[in-house]
């Protein structure tokens, strides 16, 4: 990173991308939890909220993937559903198990 004086929109290479330098947060309150954080982590407040940030957007990603999971699942039953609509699977485990000891034939 340059040593030149940040300028606010001022973009900077971090870590093999541009991001944006110039983060101005006027809520005492954030400050107040992103120290306790810091403290409470041993590091920096600029890595506090970037492991916060990061934290909260793997969050998010793991949110989508359960939805996405749930949505192929559902898919999945449907397609099930359709496929077997005119079979009676009742008769078919009947012909695969024995009602005696309802071991397979």
């Amino acid at each position: 990173m340059s040593s030149a004086p940040l300028e606010k929109g001022r973009k900077e290479e971090y870590k093999g991308r541009m991001v944006d330098v110039s983060l101005n947060i006027k809520n005492d309150a954030v400050h107040a939890t992103v120290r306790e954080l810091s403290q409470r982590l041993g590091v920096s407040q600029t890595s506090a909220v970037e492991i916060a940030v990061h934290a909260k957007l793997a969050e998010l990603g793991a949110e989508q993937r359960r939805a996405d999971r749930v949505q192929r699942i559902r898919a999945a039953a449907a397609a099930a559903r359709e496929a077997y609509r005119d079979i009676d699977l009742r008769a078919v485990e009947a012909d695969l198990y024995d009602d005696a000891t309802g071991l397979p034939r």
